[in-house]
């Protein structure tokens, strides 16, 4: 068995092919809203419309969503033989946002069909190839188009679902999560980059196909359909505003998207803005870090520092051991640990460093020796409550405290596996008087 081999029945989320991607599907339940708040408008709107749209800037046209299923020329081509044919295509979701001076369309569902709109009749940068039909207009960019053609494109009217601004952010996601888009549902990262596409997303893009993310990560995170990026975001949410503002009714996603609108508001942060996005007075939100430089640094750190702590087993269920299957990433374990590592003292992660086999034990115990799994509970059905987060923070730096402190180890393992709750075994040997006797350990590395 080696180190590199994942053999694991842990559900997974999908990527754009329909396969794992890497990342342990999390049980979460979608959080409740008021259907009564939900505002829909139906409308028909002319290409000529959208074009307009598009050279004013007022759709939005972020990167599409699914790496491995974006069209091709081919694709794009034959949904322009469509629009000659007179075949209807399929309709458009769009959220609706109101500025000072226009009224802006952010595209949730249809990116792939406006983009081969925009690429093909208003940038012209594809001839058109692959036809089913229409064989003879191979090889044509738009202007080349039979005058008859063009008045097709130009004549087409699509069918548009607006989500109105008087609908709240919470209920908008929740519309956008029941959409189905090459057979797969919308996850909830690629509804977040439509609605908050900016700086945000094109930091959470960077990151994610980084070498030091991929190192960490073993490049066994298929980021197609941003499994990467909400990890990312996951630990940028906590990092950014602290355990503490954690929400109390434990609604993860609006914990999130709330994050993404705070980068893309980096560093200004304007105090307006702000209060207009979270409904309360600006100086009450907790902003621990201001710059999107500052995440990055932070960043690297964490996943330097995992990579060298765990190897290929960070972020993971399972540790590092001859006798365990490496297990997929976990969306938790993720946030809580590049959190902690990358505002460590350097002192103290190289004291982790120099006691790795009495860290790993531990860490081994509280995993799967603790009788009531009470952290497992933690980074897996219980991850979104309010107490899971506080406690799993909890219990990773008492493990590292004890880990580097002057502790027996076997009597702290012993204590682990007997206590019915982790916590109180942990506190318990905190608060062990007798600290001599694991003196020892800590006067030369374990390694």
């Amino acid at each position: 068995m080696t180190e590199s081999t994942i053999k694991d029945d842990t559900p997974q989320e999908l990527a754009a092919d329909g396969k794992e991607a890497g990342v342990e599907l999390e049980e979460y339940n979608p959080f409740p809203f008021d259907a009564e708040k939900i505002s829909i408008s139906d409308k028909r709107v002319p290409l000529q419309t959208l074009i307009r749209r598009l050279r004013q800037g007022t759709i939005s046209a972020p990167s599409i969503q699914r790496g491995a299923g974006i069209w091709g020329d081919d694709q794009q081509s034959r949904l322009i033989e469509s629009l000659m044919l007179k075949i209807p295509v399929p309709l458009f979701y769009v959220a609706e946002e109101a500025e000072e001076e226009d009224v802006n369309w952010k595209v949730v569902d249809g990116l792939q069909r406006v983009t081969a709109i925009d690429r093909y009749v208003l940038r012209q940068e594809f001839a058109l190839s692959g036809l089913e039909f229409l064989r003879d207009l191979e090889g044509c960019k738009f202007d080349d188009l039979p005058q008859k053609f063009q008045n097709r494109i130009f004549e087409t009217e699509f069918q548009f679902a607006i989500i109105n601004p008087s609908t709240p952010q919470n209920v908008q996601r929740n519309v956008f999560k029941r959409l189905n888009t090459g057979g797969l549902p919308l996850t909830a990262q690629e509804i977040r980059h439509a609605l908050y596409y900016g700086p945000s997303a094109d930091l959470l893009a960077e990151l994610a196909q980084s070498s030091c993310f991929k190192k960490a990560t073993t490049g066994s995170v298929n980021d197609s359909r941003m499994a990467g990026r909400e990890l990312i975001l996951r630990f940028f949410a906590f990092l950014i505003r602290g355990v503490d503002s954690y929400p109390k009714n434990e609604d993860m996603d609006d914990f999130l998207s709330g994050t993404m609108q705070i980068i893309n508001l980096m560093p200004d942060l304007p105090s307006q803005e702000l209060a207009k996005m979270f409904g309360e007075d600006a100086s009450s939100i907790t902003i621990r870090y201001r710059t999107r430089d500052q995440l990055k640094e932070h960043f690297y750190l964490a996943m330097e520092r995992a990579a060298e702590l765990f190897r290929d087993y960070a972020f993971r269920k399972a540790v590092p051991s001859p006798n365990r299957w490496r297990t997929p990433i976990n969306k938790s374990l993720f946030e809580t640990w590049s959190v902690f590592l990358s505002e460590l003292e350097d002192e103290k992660f190289q004291l982790i460093l120099n006691n790795k086999k009495r860290f790993y034990k531990l860490l081994e115990s509280a995993t799967y020796k603790a009788p009531n799994d009470d952290f497992g509970r933690y980074i897996s059905r219980d991850s979104h409550k309010l107490q899971g987060v506080i406690k799993r923070y909890r219990i990773i730096k008492n493990i590292t405290e004890i880990a580097i402190g002057p502790y027996d180890l076997n009597d702290a393992v012993g204590v682990i596996s007997k206590e019915y709750n982790l916590e109180n075994a942990l506190d318990t040997i905190l608060i062990a008087e007798n600290l001599n006797e694991g003196s020892s350990d800590m006067e030369k590395s374990d390694d």
